[in-house]
């Protein structure tokens, strides 16, 4: 058995499907995320930590399918090899970048999250250890033209 208590929630100016980016990095939004008071002394000051991983229960996807298509392609794809919300477990990973933090408050830029997704964890992002340059996954791979996806 599974259990998972939420942390807190996520404020965004984003109510439903389809008006959050496709992927947060690009995001300038600043989104709000409230520690729930229990959990806030596992922020601690947080000091020289700059971006944070955000893990995020997405409620309102789908759960029910394992194939997902974006418009622009042509076929249907397998939720496991892309970063559909539609999922058998409709976990979030977005990195995030510290603007601010007050009391058991986060700003951050940088999440796709609609208003009110449940914040599942916190961790924070560690360039030695997160960050890979041998990636092999040929998604990752400029096409012919140089364009990629």
């Amino acid at each position: 058995m599974i259990e998972i208590n939420p942390i807190g929630i996520i404020h965004s100016p984003f109510n439903g499907k389809g008006q959050a980016p496709r992927q947060g990095r690009s995001c300038e939004e600043r989104m709000q995320i409230e520690i729930y008071e229990q959990y806030i002394s596992g922020l601690g000051s947080m000091e020289g930590i700059s971006h944070i991983w955000v893990l995020y229960w997405m409620d309102r996807a789908e759960r029910d399918i394992l194939f997902a298509k974006r418009p622009d392609w042509d076929e249907p794809r397998p939720v496991f090899t892309i970063r559909s919300p539609a999922r058998p477990n409709p976990i979030a990973l977005s990195i995030g970048k510290i603007e601010d933090i007050s009391g058991g408050n986060i700003i951050v830029t940088g999440l796709e999250a609609l208003d009110g997704s449940p914040v599942i964890d916190i961790k924070p992002y560690v360039f030695e250890i997160d960050c890979i340059f041998e990636d092999e996954n040929p998604l990752n791979k400029p096409k012919g033209n140089g364009t990629g996806l």
